[in-house]
């Protein structure tokens, strides 16, 4: 072999070898995306909340009157109806399009119209429990009287009235209220204290069981 061939061959030696020495390093792992990191302001955690509840927002939604108060009591984004704040439904008009496949419009069409009716609702039992509140001061002074044993027949039927205007409880907590208050003013009809006068006898008659004259009593037909 002259020198000529002899160099050519030991530079195809040369190269093969950087060829294969190149080919067995591994080639550079592309680095992985990462999470996209939340808008600011929103909490990827809260994603969980968006479904949750057993409040029936979608039909809730569709209501063209107002929303009963009773309704408050349903639960959703981690809280009672009644203490969701305009804060919280801003909040839930920016995380709802990012935590699901939900157009921006829609969502604020769903949620603008709940807070409409949330918010009223929450306006309404406002003044219930105001009134609740009233009552109950009122109910701790009763004395025991007749006139008090009306006034409290009288405040239950008001509140039969109001019921569409609060919560179930609500409700139960005044009607325990009325309860015991006139258990209270038949109790204290029965003392005969030291230094108090004595308490009205007509007390114990049902005033919507007004009382008819002896002479007036006939036999009872059946």
């Amino acid at each position: 072999m002259n020198g000529f061939a002899k160099s050519i061959c030991l530079a195809s030696v040369a190269l093969l070898a950087a060829l294969g020495s190149t080919s067995l390093q591994p080639a550079p792992v592309a680095a992985q995306d990462s999470e996209p990191a939340a808008p600011e302001g929103l909490n990827d955690a809260d994603c969980a909340k968006v479904p949750g509840g057993n409040a029936p927002v979608n039909i809730l939604a569709r209501i063209e009157g107002g929303m009963a108060v009773e309704n408050l009591e349903f639960t959703y984004f981690g809280k009672k109806l009644f203490q969701l704040t305009q804060q919280d439904f801003d909040y839930l008009k920016r995380l709802i399009p990012y935590c699901r496949e939900q157009s921006t419009d829609q969502t604020n069409y769903i949620i603008d119209r709940l807070a409409v009716l949330i918010l009223e609702a929450q306006a309404t039992r406002t003044k219930s429990i105001e009134w609740i509140e009233k009552t109950s001061a009122q109910l701790d002074k009763l004395p025991a009287t007749k006139e008090s044993i009306e006034e409290v027949h009288n405040i239950w039927a008001e509140l039969q009235n109001r019921r569409l205007e609060m919560t179930a409880a609500d409700t139960r907590y005044l009607s325990k209220k009325i309860d015991e208050t006139r258990d209270r003013l038949y109790r204290e009809a029965d003392l005969a204290a030291p230094g108090r006068n004595k308490q009205d006898p007509t007390l114990q008659v049902s005033p919507f069981l007004p009382e008819i004259p002896t002479d007036e009593r006939k036999p009872d037909p059946s």
